[in-house]
């Protein structure tokens, strides 16, 4: 999990609403985010689904970091038996922070494919 890979899930989040400024945006955002920009003709047309599938991975990434971050706001103490983690608060983040880990590696590892990809179609 590296800065370019937060770059490319920032990119993925704005890529789809991106789709409304038309292709100079499109274009922009690839060219801020991702560092590409090769001058080739877009292909809107196909980038399109693939723009949908990384706004829905990369809203997934965020709402997980956020919810794991923001954890401890939301802990009343009131059944901590039935909390994953057991009976302490640092013992129920430990185990959602490791879950949330195991499913954003594989979120990354996707992303990585499809902006990869998707910066290619855009141009």
């Amino acid at each position: 999990m590296t800065i370019s890979d937060w770059k490319r899930a920032i990119y993925a989040l704005l890529v789809l609403p991106g789709y409304l400024g038309g292709a100079k945006v499109q274009r922009r955002l690839a060219r801020r985010w991702l560092g590409q920009g090769n001058g080739t003709r877009p292909r809107f047309a196909a980038a399109f689904g693939l723009s949908l599938v990384a706004f829905l991975l990369a809203l997934l990434l965020f709402y997980l970091v956020g919810r794991i971050v923001t954890y401890g706001f939301f802990w009343t103490g009131s059944d901590p038996e039935g909390t994953w983690g057991g009976p302490t608060l640092a013992g129920a983040w430990i185990v959602h922070f490791l879950v949330a880990l195991g499913m954003a590696i594989p979120i990354f590892l996707a992303l990585r494919s499809i902006t990869r990809l998707e910066a290619r179609l855009l141009g």
